[in-house]
């Protein structure tokens, strides 16, 4: 009888523990429409419908609110669930990122970049490993005071920092900070959607890189930029671009030449995904043209040769593009670059000088870590902590944010009710795993 009892127990404690994603957040009014979208795709959802057994392969979902859905409503006029269900996989694979991220892991200095779910071609196009296998795209995570010498949008969630995540053209979300358990690993509730990436010069020109852009119509190279896997872009700002000459104009006149365009365009392309993390100080790039490019990292801020990253981490579906605050000068590789950070290595200036003030490229992102080794295989996220490490079993209700992009999930439901018997149900769990310890001592004795 005793041992019966134990068996009882011991199933409530697992039942209330291995939760299916649409079960774990049902019990959230303001992610009533996402469980919904589950509910209507069953066929692309499948993963997040049932209860996941494995401990391996474990996931983060991010679950948007119900303001996430409404500001979709208000921007396109039309509702997610009218999309073809290889859209709706698509935007659902873009929101499951590899491995059980805590908030601790999203807090790391200079951000997270973190691979997800997401292979379509159409939007993940980057490098091909030496296995021949095509990595899935990624998105970029980071606190909101993260520092990493680019202009930054902090928003205050009740005095506390809140989480940030970039995905294509650099269009940032807000991430609540404390996660939810579910059977697969852990969900984070979101206030917007992830953009899907786009080509390299539509990314440029989300982030007002529009002379870039037209510098590589008036070379008719953008074919060519939009169709090379693994490239990074790293453009100069406008304002640095006007010493070309004409550019908007086919037949306007150019300062040096169209030959001097073509080099200069190309000296700012890099083969392979780099994000700001992978930007070492010290480290030598190649441009795809040939010329060096010296990274320093000094006080805070990243500078390739003597231009200065002022908006970084714009997730385009071939890899990444970054703005400059100029156009990158010319290394003088006769001097010894091996103290690059104090050493006077540029050939036209004694030290790094100071950024040139930028109005038209600030960015919402930060730094990252590397997703690619030096062969271009792809790296695990730095952490794939078990769901153990959250500080909660269940989401943070939210506060309001004032965001332009949608508030968080609110602490009380669309009736103004409190969510308290909500989170009573989450944390069932742990009156059951108390209880059978009170009950495990019983039978002993």
């Amino acid at each position: 009888m005793k041992s019966r009892y134990l068996v009882i127990v011991s199933i409530a404690v697992t039942a209330v523990h291995a939760q299916s994603l649409l079960e774990a957040t049902a019990p959230y009014p303001q992610l009533s429409e996402f469980n919904g979208l589950l509910s209507a795709f069953p066929d692309v959802a499948t993963n997040l419908l049932t209860n996941v057994t494995s401990i391996l392969n474990r996931q983060t979902i991010l679950v948007p609110s119900n303001d996430a859905f409404d500001n979709y409503r208000r921007q396109m006029g039309s509702n997610i669930s009218s999309l073809p269900s290889s859209d709706v996989a698509d935007i659902l694979n873009y929101h499951t990122l590899q491995g059980a991220l805590s908030s601790p892991d999203i807090e790391q200095p200079g951000g997270l970049i973190s691979s997800t779910a997401l292979t379509d071609p159409q939007y993940a196009n980057r490098e091909v490993l030496n296995n021949g296998g095509q990595p899935s795209q990624v998105v970029y995570l980071s606190s909101s005071d993260t520092s990493a010498g680019v202009k930054y949008k902090v928003r205050q969630v009740n005095a506390l920092n809140s989480f940030n995540v970039g995905s294509g053209a650099g269009n940032e979300i807000e991430l609540e900070q404390t996660p939810g358990n579910w059977s697969g690993g852990l969900f984070y509730v979101v206030n917007g959607l992830l953009t899907l990436p786009m080509n390299q010069t539509i990314t440029m020109t989300a982030r007002n890189l529009t002379s870039f852009v037209l510098g590589l119509n008036r070379t008719n190279v953008t074919e060519g930029t939009n169709a090379a896997k693994g490239l990074t872009c790293v453009c100069p700002n406008d304002e640095a671009f006007v010493s070309m000459g004409d550019l908007a104009n086919s037949n306007g006149n150019l300062t040096d030449g169209l030959g001097s365009l073509l080099a200069t365009v190309t000296r700012h392309g890099l083969t392979g995904s780099y994000y700001t993390t992978n930007f070492t100080d010290g480290a030598l790039i190649q441009s795809q043209n040939g010329y060096p490019i010296l990274v320093t990292r000094k006080n805070g801020s990243i500078f390739l040769n003597d231009a200065q990253l002022v908006g970084t981490n714009f997730i385009a579906n071939t890899g990444c593009v970054h703005a400059l605050d100029r156009i990158m000068g010319f290394l003088n590789t006769t001097t010894n670059i091996t103290t690059p950070a104090n050493a006077s290595i540029y050939s036209d200036v004694a030290n790094i000088p100071s950024p040139t003030p930028v109005s038209t490229a600030s960015t919402e992102s930060g730094g990252a870590i590397p997703t690619t080794n030096a062969t271009g295989d792809m790296l695990l996220p730095p952490s794939t902590a078990s769901s153990t490490a959250a500080s909660s079993t269940g989401p943070a209700a939210g506060a309001q944010t004032g965001s332009t992009t949608g508030t968080g999930a609110p602490q009380t439901s669309a009736t103004g009710t409190s969510n308290a018997p909500t989170l009573l149900f989450q944390h069932l769990g742990t009156l059951i795993s108390f209880a059978l310890i009170l009950v495990t001592a019983v039978a002993l004795t």
